[in-house]
């Protein structure tokens, strides 16, 4: 059996509702700051490209990942009523 580096059961226990997506798109953001910037945590990087670099700061607790407040079920009821009733 092949190990990965990071291991994805551990990257997603860091993810806000464990989802894939969510961590996807934060170390694609992350990975737009690296090469953009070719600005590195001070750590020593296992991998080398800024993806999988994205990747292990998110790992190693460097890079945090955060939700903004999601809308309550409630607001996008009355919010869908509201287009469809006018």
């Amino acid at each position: 059996m092949v190990e990965f580096y990071p291991p994805n059961d551990e990257l997603l226990k860091k993810t806000p509702l464990n989802s894939k997506f969510i961590l996807i798109n934060a170390a694609v953001l992350r990975a737009k700051k690296i090469i953009e910037n070719k600005i590195l945590m001070a750590m020593n990087y296992k991998l080398n490209k800024p993806y999988e670099r994205a990747l292990e700061e998110i790992y190693n607790d460097k890079v945090k990942i955060y939700l903004k407040e999601a809308p309550k079920k409630e607001n996008i009821v009355n919010l869908i009523a509201e287009q469809y009733l006018q």
